[in-house]
């Protein structure tokens, strides 16, 4: 990582632009003061600040090239649209950086560790760091000791019933992770066990179509529209080994979920309140994936007492369809305080192309109590449907669907009439121009946030 203050200059097409890092730790916590001091500072003078924040990515480099990649095509806009003349266009660009890891779903083959001699310790490393930060040393160490067992991996066990013990020992385990934070939609989390866990990890095997293998995980960032992988059936049936080896990916899903949340809604949600307190800048979000979840929990978690936010911009968001949604069983969606704390409309992307979020997302992001939820007739698959792959339900007249994309130059429907004067959320069809998930960095996407920019400024006057 670096401790560069701040972490680069860009040459803009309308002169410098800095751009600053924030890092965040898996509890949220601050952990680059001196940045966020330094960007306060540089913010006074500035009259647009664009928030980044990525969904699951490796390392440091990921990230921070996917920022720069994204620069790069806002840049290409902003030369081909400038800004209004008559308005001066100032901007800092802002990274977050938070502790994300790969994932692996069940189908999914993860690298071929196990002729070295580490088994599954070593195949579900990443897996296992997420989960160790909540299940604490003592039942990490448990679980570890547990996928070390050689008896586990043996294709013939003398004992045929040392598997299922095995996998009842990991859902036992896994049971012991904190009881998740409220959903999108507004559900609690609630204690579960063993066995009802086992149970939701059978259910999910059984109900996954044949899908293709991927190298990456069900969020891939870095996948592109040249990663079309071979279509392969996933084996019928599932021993004990593959229900424990999907049962910690599932949970992984749901504690990096988690860990977005936290991450959104304590240290970023700080940062914007003291930005939009100290500075005049108008701010924009803009979240990819699971990103969706830390721009959103930092505008809608807790109190909001300063100005609002200007944008938000959510680019295949991993968040329930149903975010938004003005009642999901008698209360209402999660992210609904958005609509009273961003000036404008929430632009969010879909795509038909997003495997992951069309297919997967409501089967892994499942809780016990979700295994006999009936299907929705002509609509999405449940209500843990992604947003980025069907769009935002349950709004009503408060939303509006654009069916395909805009181009660059073609024009968003900012501020225009719907309820009370505007549309609150635009959901706009990227099947055209997003090939996959993590293929959100481009000329039209860096036209919908632009397009963000200039109606914020055209407000302001």
């Amino acid at each position: 990582m670096s401790t560069n203050i701040p972490w680069t200059v860009r040459q803009g097409p309308h002169g410098p632009v800095p751009v600053y890092v924030l890092q965040f730790d898996a509890r949220g916590t601050l952990t680059s003061p001196r940045s966020l001091e330094a960007l306060v500072e540089d913010a006074r003078n500035a009259t647009d600040l664009v928030v980044l924040s990525h969904g699951w990515n490796n390392d440091w480099l990921a990230a921070t090239s996917r920022y720069d990649d994204f620069f790069d095509h806002l840049d290409t806009v902003l030369r081909a649209h400038p800004p209004a003349a008559d308005r001066p266009f100032r901007p800092v660009y802002v990274g977050v950086f938070w502790p994300s890891a790969a994932l692996v779903m069940p189908w999914e083959q993860g690298p071929d560790i196990a002729a070295g001699g580490d088994g599954l310790v070593g195949e579900l490393a990443d897996e296992l760091a997420v989960l160790g930060t909540d299940l604490g040393p003592e039942l990490s160490g448990e679980l570890h000791a547990l996928l070390a067992d050689p008896a586990l991996t043996d294709p013939a066990p003398a004992d045929p019933e040392v598997g299922g013990d095995r996998a009842d020992l990991a859902a036992e385990i896994l049971a012991h992770l904190p009881v998740a934070d409220a959903d999108e939609t507004g559900a609690a989390g609630a204690r579960t066990d063993g066995p009802a866990l086992r149970a939701v990890w059978e259910d999910t095997l059984a109900r996954i179509e044949p899908e293709p293998v991927r190298p990456g995980g069900i969020i891939p960032d870095d996948a592109g529209p040249e990663d079309t992988p071979a279509a392969a059936p996933r084996v019928a049936g599932f021993n004990p080994l593959e229900l424990i080896r999907s049962g910690i990916r599932l949970a992984t899903v749901r504690q990096m979920k988690d860990r977005a949340g936290r991450v959104g809604g304590a240290g970023v949600a700080a940062a914007l309140r003291r930005l939009a307190d100290e500075t005049s800048a108008r701010i924009h979000l803009v979240g990819h994936s699971y990103g969706g979840r830390v721009v959103l929990s930092a505008v809608c978690n807790g109190p909001w007492t300063g100005r609002p936010v200007d944008s938000v911009l959510l680019l295949q968001p991993a968040l329930s369809a149903w975010a938004f949604a003005s009642d999901v069983d008698g209360h209402p969606g999660g992210y609904r305080p958005a609509f009273d704390r961003v000036r404008n409309p929430v632009i969010t992307t879909r795509s038909a192309h997003d495997l992951p979020l069309t297919r997967v997302f409501h089967l892994a992001l499942r809780r016990r109590a979700d295994l006999g939820e009936a299907q929705i007739a002509g609509l999405p698959p449940s209500r843990f449907a992604a947003l980025g792959g069907y769009g935002p339900r349950g709004v009503g007249a408060e939303a509006l669907q654009i069916d395909r994309m805009p181009d660059v130059g073609q024009h968003y429907p900012i501020g225009e009439h719907a309820v009370d004067g505007r549309y609150e959320v635009i959901g706009v069809d990227g099947t055209w121009c997003i090939p996959g998930h993590g293929a959100v960095q481009s000329d039209q996407t860096a036209w919908a946030l632009l397009s963000q920019i200039r109606a914020a400024a055209h407000a302001d006057g």
